[in-house]
């Protein structure tokens, strides 16, 4: 079967996005530890100004997806296209230094021996002097580095280091960039800032760029759409808000967030839990046996002594709370309060659900 992503249908103006990468029925045979995967068969196209997260456990395929872009790797079948070229297909192998592409790895990979100025104009060290230096200015000013570009690598902190990467890369202007879990060296507490700022400066820039990260976080917050990755296979591609809310397959709906499955029974025009019954949905009627959906943020709960939730654990977040919840039959739901509600350990709670979709998957 081959996955099938859509991309968006061009316009006819200039500005329109139009496809910068485009995968055709690839397929990729790869090892992660002892076992043999195949990536794809898929097809895909990454739009023009597009910025892309690839999700998925280790092991899924994702660094592989970017190694086959570049040209480090070759499918066995298909056909691969960068900006509209055909860098690959039976009769075609194009090298990965004639594909016009930019690569930003975990640890930066800057010169050591370099400044920051010539580590940034390196690959576009041939060029003609006035345009070399225009295309520095550019960068300095855009990602701020004018102060830096006299200093070398370990005179610089973890976040500038990432500019200075970031600036190299963009240099020759690629046509896509690859980010192989740019942010992976970097402090937790910087992430989320350096996040929005490489967001910003490649929005900026009008750069098409894939990104490869392991922090829901980061992908749900910066992506325009995102690929989840599962032992080679595309499970989903759909923007942030419709992965969380909803998701095709059991797999994303666990990977994605926080969410538990409490079991259910169609009855009529209903669905039984434990909790409560749940309105029927017309895309269900085939199941019998379900099991639901439900994220942290849909359960209600309130403390009473005839409660059949217990809390049985307390998980401190900042600004909210989790509480996982023990129901009689052994079924645990997660519910968020905010921070300021403090229940002990064994409070009872009565428990209503406020879901605003049903997402509901066989047994």
């Amino acid at each position: 079967m081959v996955t099938t992503i859509q991309s968006k249908k061009s316009q006819t103006d200039d500005q329109s996005p139009r496809e910068i990468v485009r995968f055709e029925k690839i397929q990729y045979a790869y090892r992660s530890g002892k076992k043999q995967f195949q990536l794809g068969p898929m097809t895909l196209g990454l739009q023009s100004h597009e910025l892309m997260a690839i999700l998925g456990p280790s092991g899924s395929g994702k660094t592989t997806f970017l190694r086959l872009i570049a040209g480090l790797a070759m499918p066995s079948t298909g056909t691969i296209e960068l900006d509209e070229r055909v860098v690959f297909d039976p009769s075609t192998r194009v090298r990965a230094e004639h594909r016009n592409v930019g690569m930003m790895f975990q640890d930066h990979a800057l010169f050591p021996h370099m400044t920051v100025r010539k580590n940034i104009v390196f690959g576009i060290r041939q060029w003609q002097k006035d345009d070399r230096e225009r295309r520095l200015y550019e960068l300095e000013d855009m990602l701020g580095l004018r102060d830096y570009l006299d200093r070398y690598p370990h005179e610089l902190s973890g976040g500038q280091q990432q500019r200075v990467a970031l600036a190299r890369t963009l240099a020759p202007k690629p046509s896509v960039v690859l980010l192989d879990e740019p942010l992976s060296s970097i402090d937790a507490d910087l992430r989320s800032s350096l996040a929005q700022e490489l967001r910003d400066v490649l929005k900026q820039a009008g750069t098409t760029a894939i990104w490869v990260t392991h922090d829901q976080t980061e992908a749900l917050d910066l992506a325009d759409r995102i690929i989840v990755l599962n032992e080679g296979k595309v499970e989903q591609v759909d923007s942030p808000w419709e992965l969380y809310n909803n998701p095709k397959t059991r797999f994303v709906a666990s990977f994605i967030g926080h969410a538990v499955f409490l079991p259910g029974r169609l009855k009529g025009q209903t669905i039984l839990t434990e909790v409560g019954t749940l309105n029927y949905l017309p895309c269900l009627q085939d199941f019998e046996d379900l099991e639901v959906m439900i994220r942290p943020d849909d359960v209600k709960a309130t403390p009473h002594d005839a409660g059949i939730g217990t809390i049985c654990k307390r998980q401190f977040w900042g600004s909210m709370q989790l509480y996982t919840i023990n129901l009689p039959s052994g079924q645990r739901l997660l519910s968020t309060q905010p921070a300021h509600i403090n229940w002990p350990l064994g409070t009872q709670v009565r428990i209503t659900l406020d879901l605003k979709s049903i997402v509901a998957f066989p047994t």
